[in-house]
């Protein structure tokens, strides 16, 4: 069985001699593990296409034990397109929250819609403790790990409302924190993540003071 579908590459490792294994969060099959054959020597057309961050095409075989990439169209290399590691950092960090939070093989087009719109705002170069903020939380509501309605504190509740039910200009607008109150906020719904996952987010030690 085949399937087409498109996705953002959310990690990848190693496998074998030329062959890596990526976790993908797809539009229409959710996260999926699949392995791209060859990819890893030196004339191989995929090879490219396959990076951490990349927004991509795909056409999937169903493997008795692991999915294989047989097909791959680039969309948008976010990971790779006017290179920092500042933004990339900030990238891997939304990628390794959705890979965490996330199972496999379960639909949620909202997941991958969050995340594209998301990583573009990276791209654009908006300002990324808003961002980090109001991507949590908005995915851990879509998740059903989060609601702003559950807040005893005013002004937390009203902060989170915005930023859980509005689109992300309203939030720009609405929402203008000191940098110490963005802080305790990430900090916050950090804890709350690694709480849901029982793991340590790797990429937040490399975000400090971007």
């Amino acid at each position: 069985m085949y399937f087409r579908t498109e996705g953002i590459i959310l990690s990848r490792y190693n496998f074998g001699e030329a062959d890596r294994i990526l976790k993908i969060y797809t539009k229409d099959y959710g996260k999926v593990v699949a392995i791209v054959k060859g990819v890893r020597r030196p004339r191989s057309r995929k090879a490219g296409h396959v990076e951490i961050g990349n927004w991509c095409k795909l056409f999937i075989a169903r493997g008795k034990n692991i999915d294989l990439v047989t097909e791959v169209d680039l969309k948008k290399a976010f990971g790779i397109n006017e290179f920092t590691a500042t933004k990339a950092n900030k990238i891997y960090h939304l990628l390794e929250i959705v890979e965490s939070l996330t199972e496999e093989k379960q639909k949620n087009p909202s997941v991958f819609i969050l995340l594209v719109q998301f990583l573009e705002k990276i791209a654009a170069g908006e300002n990324f403790n808003l961002v980090s903020i109001s991507f949590k939380v908005k995915l851990l509501s879509i998740l059903g790990f989060f609601s702003a309605s559950s807040f005893k504190n005013s002004k937390a509740k009203n902060i989170f409302e915005v930023i859980e039910n509005d689109d992300f200009e309203i939030i720009k607008r609405e929402i203008n924190l000191k940098e110490s109150s963005y802080l305790k906020l990430l900090q916050f719904l950090d804890s709350m993540i690694e709480k849901l996952t029982l793991k340590k987010l790797k990429t937040v030690r490399f975000l400090d003071g971007q």
